[in-house]
C-alpha cells in the first residue's frame, strides 16, 4: 500500500512538474511573439500611417487571441515529453522555442517581401527546383540581416526560459498534496483548452478572424509566424492538384475535348486552343454602361417562397418587389457550398477549390469580375462576413476586383460593432452598395459581387429586428430539424433586407441604369431530407431573381429548369457586354426548345449548339429537366418527377441530353485544367505542349 501510494505521489507531482513548465514555457511563447508583433509593426508600419491608430487595439487584441491559441497547443504537446528530466527536457522546450522563434523571423521577411504573412507559396521551396528557390533566397534577401535578428530573437525567448527551468522549485521538495497537484493540473489543462479555442463562446478562432480591422496592413500582422504557417498548410494540402488536362473529360467518358466539343455543335475544331476560344464567348457586343450588382444570398432555398402565406410569411417585404423582377422558379445551385458556387460562378470551373493553395496567384481571363473590367467597369466585392475565410481578401484581387470589402471595412465606415458570429448585419452591406451607386462623383459603371451572410448557423439577428413569430405546425414541408423556424427567422430578414435595397436603388437616381440580380450559394440545411423524388427536386433549388432588366422576351424561361450556370450568360448580353465570358450555360432570355428527355422514344441526335436544352446541371454532375433528374452517365439513376415533385413515369432516358450534359462539364472542366496547367509549367514545356496538341 505504502508503495502505491508513493507512487501516486511521484506521478501526481511530476506530472504537476511538467504542466507547469509546459504552461510557464506557453506563456513565454505567448508574450514573445506579442512583444515580436509590436516590432513587427514598427517595421511595416506605413507613413502617414495616422488611419490606422483607431483601430490598433482591435489587431493588436486579435493577435494576442492568436499568440495565446498557438502557445497552449504547444504547452498541450510539450507537456507529455517535460516528465523526462534532463537532457530530453532541455532538447523538447529549445526545439520549441527555436521554432516559434525562426517562424515570427521568417513570417516578418516573407511579409516584407510578398507583401502577405507566410502563406501556401512557401511550399513552392519543395514544388519546384528546390536549389533554385534556396539560391534565390540568398542571393535576394538581407541574410546577414535576417541572421542577426534571429539570433537576438532567439536569445530573448530563450533567457527566460532558461531562467525558468532552472529556478522552478520539483513540486517534490514543497511538500505539495498530490490531490492539490492534481487540481491545478486540471486547471491548466482547462486554459489550454480555452487558449487553444481562442474564445469562450462561438467557434474557434480561425483564418477568418484574420480580418479583424479595415486596415490590411494591421490584418497582416494579425497571424504570427506559427498561426500564418498552419492556415498556409491547410490551404496547400486542400488546393486541387488538376492533374492532367483531360482528367475530367476521362470521367465523363471523353477521350479528348475534340469529342466532347463535337457533342456540342462543333465538329470542325480540332486545335486545341480553338476549342479554348470556342468555350469563351468572341463578339463585338456594345457595353450600355449600366451598373450590375450580383448578390450571392447566404443559404437562400426556394422552398420556403413556395410555402409563402399570411401565417408562414417568409419573404416579408420582399414578396411585392418579388413581382417586379424576372423570378425564375426553377432554378438549381451548381454545387452545395458557398465557396465552390462563389468559384462555380465567377470562374465557371466544375474544379473547387482552387482559388486557395497552390494556384491562389493565377489569374483567370474569363473571370467575370475581369471581363468587365475590360468592359469599364469598376469592380467591387462586398460580403458582410470575413474576407479573411478564404483568403478573399488575396484571391478575389488576383480575379480582377479593384476593391474587396468586408465586415471589418465597414464596421470601420459606419462606426459600428453589431453583428454576428459571421461577421455585421446585412443591411450595413446593403446600405454600403447604396451609397457607392449614388456617389456624385462616379464616372464609371460599377459591378459589384456581394455576399450576405446574416442567414448562415447560429442564425443571430439584430436586437431591433421582430421576426414574426412562426409556428412550426404552419410549416408544409419537411419538420425535423430543431432549428428550423430560427433558420425562417433569418431568412425572412435577408429577404426584407434584400427587398429594401431593391427598392432604393430603383427608386433613387441611378434606377434606370442599375440592374440587380440575386440567387442563392445553396438551399438552407434546416428543410430536411431528400429521401424521395419529390423531395429530391427540391435538394438544389434556389431562387434567381433580376431586376431592372425590363420585360423578358420569353415568359416560357421563367418556369424552364436552369441553374448558376445560366447565370452569367444571361446577364451579360443584358449589359451588352458580348466578349470575353465563359460558355458555361444558355441565355434565359431565349426560348428554350422542349426538352428532349421528357416523353417519347430514345432520342440520339444530339442539339446544335451548347445553349439548345433546357436543363438545370450542377458542376457535380447533376441533371433535372422539366420531367426528370438524373446523374450524368448514369442511366440507372433517372428519376421521373416534374418541377413541383410529382413523380410520374412518363419521362424516357435520353442518351443525347445525357452526352450534352456530360460533354459540357468535362470541357468546363478540361478548360480549367488546361489554363493552371499551362500557366504552371515551365515556358519551355508548355510551348511543347501545345505544339503536340496542334
Amino acid at each position: 500500500m505504502s508503495t502505491l501510494r508513493d507512487w501516486t505521489r511521484r506521478a501526481a507531482l511530476g506530472g504537476w512538474d511538467a504542466i507547469r513548465l509546459a504552461t510557464a514555457v506557453g506563456l513565454v511563447l505567448c508574450l514573445s511573439l506579442f512583444v515580436f508583433r509590436c516590432y513587427q509593426l514598427t517595421r511595416v508600419w506605413p507613413q502617414p500611417g495616422d488611419d490606422l491608430w483607431a483601430e490598433l487595439p482591435r489587431a493588436l487584441l486579435m493577435g494576442l487571441r492568436f499568440d495565446a491559441k498557438a502557445s497552449a497547443v504547444a504547452a498541450f504537446v510539450l507537456w507529455p515529453l517535460l516528465c523526462v528530466n534532463g537532457l530530453v527536457r532541455r532538447t523538447v522546450v529549445g526545439l520549441w522555442v527555436g521554432t516559434f522563434g525562426v517562424l515570427a523571423v521568417t513570417n516578418l521577411f516573407y511579409y516584407q517581401f510578398y507583401k502577405t504573412p507566410i502563406d501556401s507559396v512557401i511550399f513552392g521551396l519543395f514544388d519546384d527546383d528546390t536549389t533554385s528557390v534556396l539560391l534565390t533566397i540568398l542571393l535576394d534577401f538581407p541574410v546577414l540581416h535576417i541572421t542577426v535578428l534571429l539570433v537576438i530573437t532567439l536569445l530573448v525567448m530563450a533567457w527566460p526560459v532558461r531562467w525558468l527551468m532552472q529556478h522552478l522549485r520539483p513540486p517534490a521538495h514543497s511538500g505539495m498534496h498530490p490531490l492539490t497537484a492534481i487540481g491545478l493540473s486540471l486547471f491548466c489543462m482547462v486554459v489550454w483548452v480555452i487558449a487553444g479555442k481562442g474564445t469562450l463562446k462561438g467557434m474557434a478562432l480561425q483564418l477568418d478572424n484574420v480580418t479583424a480591422t479595415s486596415k490590411p496592413v494591421l490584418n497582416h500582422t494579425i497571424p504570427n509566424g506559427v498561426m500564418s504557417l498552419y492556415f498556409a498548410w491547410n490551404a496547400y494540402k486542400d488546393s486541387s492538384d488538376v492533374g492532367d488536362d483531360r482528367t475530367g473529360l476521362r470521367a465523363y467518358g471523353f477521350e479528348s475535348p475534340q469529342q466532347a466539343a463535337q457533342i456540342l455543335g462543333a465538329s470542325g475544331l480540332v486545335d486545341e486552343a480553338a476549342i479554348a476560344r470556342w468555350l469563351v464567348r468572341e463578339g463585338p457586343g456594345q457595353p450600355r454602361g449600366q451598373h450590375l450588382v450580383f448578390v450571392q444570398m447566404e443559404s437562400w432555398s426556394t422552398e420556403p417562397l413556395m410555402y409563402q402565406s399570411p401565417r408562414m410569411d417568409v419573404a416579408g417585404t420582399l414578396a411585392p418587389v418579388m413581382e417586379q423582377a424576372w423570378h425564375f422558379r426553377n432554378f438549381d445551385a451548381a454545387h452545395v457550398g458557398t465557396h465552390p458556387a462563389l468559384e462555380t460562378l465567377l470562374l465557371g470551373t466544375p474544379i473547387t477549390p482552387i482559388t486557395t493553395g497552390q494556384y491562389r496567384h493565377i489569374p483567370f481571363d474569363w473571370s467575370i469580375a475581369h471581363v468587365l473590367k475590360r468592359a469599364g467597369y469598376d469592380t467591387l466585392f462586398v460580403t458582410s462576413g470575413h474576407t479573411g475565410w478564404r483568403e478573399l481578401n488575396r484571391v478575389l484581387p488576383t480575379q480582377g476586383f479593384d476593391e474587396v470589402v468586408d465586415a471589418a471595412s465597414l464596421r470601420a465606415h459606419y462606426g459600428a460593432d453589431e453583428g454576428g458570429l459571421w461577421g455585421v448585419w446585412d443591411e450595413y452591406l446593403f446600405r454600403y452598395i447604396t451609397e457607392r451607386l449614388h456617389d456624385p462623383q462616379r464616372k464609371r459603371p460599377l459591378f459589384v459581387y456581394a455576399m450576405p451572410t446574416t442567414h448562415h448557423p447560429p442564425y443571430e439577428l439584430p436586437t431591433n429586428y421582430r421576426a414574426p413569430n412562426f409556428q412550426l405546425s404552419d410549416w408544409p414541408g419537411d419538420r425535423s430539424d430543431e432549428s428550423l423556424i430560427p433558420s425562417l427567422k433569418t431568412y425572412r430578414y435577408a429577404n426584407e433586407q434584400l427587398a429594401s435595397f431593391v427598392q432604393a436603388v430603383r427608386q433613387g437616381p441611378v434606377g434606370a441604369r442599375a440592374l440587380i440580380a440575386a440567387t442563392g450559394d445553396h438551399t438552407m440545411r434546416t428543410t430536411g431530407q431528400y429521401t424521395t423524388p419529390s423531395r429530391r427536386v427540391l435538394q438544389h433549388r434556389v431562387p434567381f431573381m433580376v431586376w431592372g432588366a425590363g420585360s423578358l422576351p420569353c415568359r416560357e424561361s421563367l418556369d424552364a429548369p436552369a441553374s448558376h450556370l445560366d447565370i452569367f450568360p444571361t446577364l451579360m448580353p443584358l449589359l451588352g457586354v458580348e466578349h470575353g465570358y465563359a460558355h458555361t450555360g444558355r441565355n434565359l432570355m431565349q426560348c428554350p426548345p422542349s426538352s428532349p428527355a421528357v416523353s417519347g422514344p430514345t432520342q440520339t441526335a444530339p442539339p446544335a449548339s451548347p445553349q439548345a436544352s433546357p436543363i438545370a446541371l450542377s458542376m457535380l454532375g447533376g441533371v433535372r429537366t422539366a420531367q426528370s433528374l438524373w446523374q450524368a452517365g448514369q442511366p440507372n439513376s433517372l428519376e421521373c418527377v416534374n418541377a413541383n415533385g410529382q413523380v410520374s413515369a412518363t419521362c424516357h432516358w435520353s442518351d443525347a441530353l445525357d452526352q450534352q450534359a456530360r460533354a459540357r462539364l468535362g470541357l468546363l472542366d478540361w478548360q480549367v485544367r488546361r489554363h493552371l496547367n499551362l500557366a504552371t509549367r515551365p515556358p519551355a514545356q508548355a510551348g511543347a505542349v501545345a505544339t503536340t496538341a496542334r
